[in-house]
């Protein structure tokens, strides 16, 4: 493998780097060659995943997506085969599905490799593939129902109230806007 020293690399800021491949170490703990069959996206968004059986939870970044998994930036992965439920929330969009711990690397995160997939979730993965891969995708819509609806109406008001402040901290409406759209919505 080659690995251009600091000077070269400014000098060829255009040429992709190689990495060497895990050590044998690594491997033990869970690395090793590469497994996946699918392509993945670079991809960033809020990532939760629950141990199923031990009811964990563990909190961290996706950093990539695919149709078949993700990787979780985490400080705390959990162990290899370790059955989970991953949810992904970005843009208002949350996905879920059960998975399994493909590939662990402490203290660094973890590959999931999706087993089941929620209907209304495999929407929101299309959507977000067909965006990051620059395919046309359908809008997605989604639509609460039950005591979903209620926790997201109950979180209606402060995105509300965090979008009158974005609004007025870029400058698209006045303080006194704002301040009255924010009376408004409190009445």
């Amino acid at each position: 493998m080659f690995r251009a020293n600091e000077s070269e690399m400014s000098d060829r800021s255009d040429m992709p780097t190689v990495d060497p491949g895990p050590l044998p170490q690594e491997q033990a703990k869970g690395g090793g060659a590469e497994r996946r069959t699918q392509v993945r996206y670079p991809f960033t968004a809020a990532a939760e995943v629950y141990d199923v059986h031990s009811q964990t939870r563990v909190t961290g970044r996706c950093s990539d997506l695919g149709p078949g998994g993700c990787y979780v930036d985490t400080l705390s992965p959990l162990v290899v085969g370790t059955a989970v439920r991953v949810r992904i929330e970005r843009d208002m969009r949350e996905f879920e599905a059960t998975a399994v711990v493909a590939f662990a690397q402490s203290p660094m995160g973890m590959g999931l490799a999706f087993k089941e997939v929620k209907p209304e979730s495999e929407a929101v993965l299309r959507y977000w593939i067909g965006e990051l891969s620059g395919e046309k995708s359908p809008t997605v819509e989604v639509s609460y129902t039950g005591q979903e609806a209620g926790l997201r109406s109950s979180n209606v008001g402060q995105v509300l109230n965090d979008l009158i402040n974005l609004m007025v901290r870029k400058k698209l409406v006045t303080e006194n806007e704002g301040a009255a759209l924010l009376r408004q919505m409190f009445r």
